[in-house]
């Protein structure tokens, strides 16, 4: 995996001169190249095999806990794109901050998950990824139509949720999510890590607001309600990773 900088000024983007994003936003790009580099198969290979022994938990809450099942494909699709946009966050810290920073915790259920924590204080971090067909400066800068950075939510299995310290973004630029398992087989393969919020943007009714959506990346089709904080409001990739790294 290769990690490069790169950065959005959404309104120097045709289409997007009117977007609400005022500031720069700072972006990481992490590269992959499954045909060519041998250690990055085996990455890619590794993270797909665990999607596939997670994909088996999530099926089986599913099946008690939800009124409505998406495909196989598109939950194992889910599966393995939410464990990489994990581990990419994970390695990206690590290597931001010259020291382990944070560690992947263990899945218990969909209740009490937490994706990442900090090793010295125990702060909790959530990751969510999505995929904007219509690619990652859309899907930041777009005035009516750009995406959020999705914090706490509760639906009918998931009452009693307990709130993350940050939550951090991930885009996948694919045209359906169906499309991860060949893309990520690809050289070239791009996990964007964009940026995030801490829980008290997600408070903050200044910031956030609560928006009722199904997300991409979850494995239930029924919607539920969520407090987000648009990627206008959003701390960039560097920000949040600056605020993670004080915490040791």
């Amino acid at each position: 995996m290769r990690i490069q900088h790169s950065e959005i000024n959404c309104r120097d983007i045709a289409n997007f001169h009117n977007s609400n994003r005022k500031k720069v936003f700072r972006l990481v790009e992490c590269k992959y190249n499954y045909c060519s580099s041998s250690e990055d198969k085996r990455e890619i290979d590794k993270i797909i095999e665990k999607g596939m022994g997670l994909k088996e938990n999530v099926n089986k809450h599913a099946a008690n806990q939800s009124k409505t099942i998406r495909s196989d494909a598109r939950i194992i699709c889910n599966s393995i794109a939410g464990i990489l946009a994990e581990h990419c966050w994970k390695t990206f810290l690590n290597h931001f901050c010259k020291i382990p920073i944070v560690e992947e915790s263990q899945y218990s259920d969909a209740i009490t998950q937490i994706d990442l924590k900090t090793t010295f204080t125990n702060k909790t971090i959530e990751v969510r990824s999505s995929f904007p067909r219509n690619g990652v400066p859309f899907a930041i800068c777009h005035s009516r139509y750009q995406f959020d950075i999705i914090g706490p939510y509760t639906n009918y299995y998931k009452i009693g949720e307990i709130p993350k310290d940050y939550y951090l973004r991930v885009l996948y630029h694919l045209d359906r999510p169906t499309d991860f398992m060949s893309e990520c087989k690809k050289d070239g393969f791009v996990v964007y890590l964009t940026g995030g919020a801490t829980l008290d943007m997600m408070k903050d009714d200044k910031v956030s607001f609560n928006k009722s959506f199904a997300p991409e990346d979850g494995y239930l089709d029924d919607k539920a309600s969520y407090q987000v904080v648009p990627f206008s409001s959003a701390l960039d990739t560097i920000e949040i990773a600056e605020m993670i790294n004080k915490e040791r």
